[in-house]
């Protein structure tokens, strides 16, 4: 019995190593450049791997020539069984005022093996916050919209093109 639990030490102690000294930096430029073949482009961005975690500040996304976005912080966790990126103070292109909000406080990507099937989402701003999933087997992006008055105001003509459920909308892409 304690050989056991000595082994099972030693390997969480080794996994543990493997995570705080993996080239997360290295890994980042790669995902990049795969991300640059979709012209999907990253710039100003400060990269600081924190042992555990990879820290990304004040990343601009483009889109071909098009700003999207500028996230002010953003964490990257991998834990070889959770997988997460958290991004914080979004401030979208002023292009898509009419569809969305021009600012998001959170926003959350997720990945969990014991739930290989799905990548989870979720992100929440001023006053409504949506969350959904990525289903990779059928390839299906479910976003659950829960807005508040502003919004439903603000955004009425985009939310006429969703689908309307009990307490929210609903928004279904198949890829």
């Amino acid at each position: 019995m304690k050989i056991l639990l000595k082994s099972l030490a030693y390997v969480a102690v080794m996994l543990l190593l493997i995570v705080f000294f993996s080239p997360k930096i290295n890994l980042y430029y790669q995902l990049e450049v795969l991300m640059q073949e979709n012209n999907i482009y990253i710039s100003d961005e400060k990269v600081k791997d924190s042992g555990f975690s990879l820290n990304i500040n004040n990343a601009k996304l483009y889109l071909d020539e098009l700003f999207l976005a500028n996230a002010e912080e953003t964490s990257v966790k991998t834990w070889l069984v959770y997988n997460s990126i958290e991004a914080k103070n979004i401030e979208l292109n002023e292009g898509f005022a009419e569809f969305m909000p021009e600012h998001i406080d959170t926003m959350k990507v997720s990945y969990h093996i014991l739930n290989p099937r799905n990548i989870l989402l979720n992100a929440q701003s001023e006053d409504s916050f949506f969350f959904g999933n990525v289903d990779l087997l059928e390839r299906v992006v479910q976003i659950h919209l829960r807005l508040g008055t502003l919004s439903e105001k603000k955004f009425a003509m985009a939310l006429k093109q969703l689908k309307k459920e009990e307490g929210g909308y609903i928004y279904e892409y198949k890829f």
